[in-house]
């Protein structure tokens, strides 16, 4: 008997477009619905750039309005976003702030530009959040399109997918 698929929402915030090829990968992999987070705020050049380290080290994380009002409609949600200073990006911590409606599934992936520590970023977020993340991740920039990075995302998908068809034990 053949599983029947999870319905799938991949949110995801990105400002260089790491984070949306991630995102995009997953979703064709989940056979999800891609659902962007919006930002104007981090979206001018040079000036965007400086203001969302700014707001990072300072845990400024305000959600400008989003176009979705819940996202409990989905059996399991991927949230997809970079690591500003070490921290998942205010987008990001914004939302898991929020009362939006999660649903008891909840993974998430996070791309950098450096070597930031994922545990910490993890543990922020799932602070955030006010629970822990079924499946966690993380993808250095220059990873993408790497066979290394390529089995990261195997891993998180086989975690991922561990939540829904437990192997048998003996």
């Amino acid at each position: 008997m053949e599983a029947t698929p999870l319905n799938t929402g991949i949110v995801f915030y990105s400002r260089s477009g790491h984070s949306e090829r991630l995102a995009s990968k997953l979703s064709h992999r989940l056979n999800g619905t891609l659902i962007r987070m919006s930002a104007p705020r981090y979206s001018f050049g040079v000036f965007g750039y400086m203001r969302a380290g700014y707001d990072s080290l300072r845990q400024n994380c305000v959600l400008e309005p989003q176009s979705f009002a819940s996202l409990a409609k989905f059996d399991q949600v991927v949230i997809c976003g970079p690591v500003w200073t070490s921290y998942p990006a205010t987008p990001i911590r914004a939302l898991l702030r929020t009362d939006v409606g999660f649903p008891q599934n909840v993974a998430l992936f996070l791309t950098s530009s450096s070597h930031s520590p994922a545990q910490k970023a993890w543990a922020v977020a799932a602070q955030d959040l006010g629970r822990s993340f079924v499946a966690t991740a993380m993808l250095g920039n220059s990873l993408e399109g790497t066979d290394k990075g390529q089995r990261l995302i195997d891993q998180f998908l086989d975690e991922l997918g561990a939540i829904h068809h437990p192997k048998p034990t003996g």
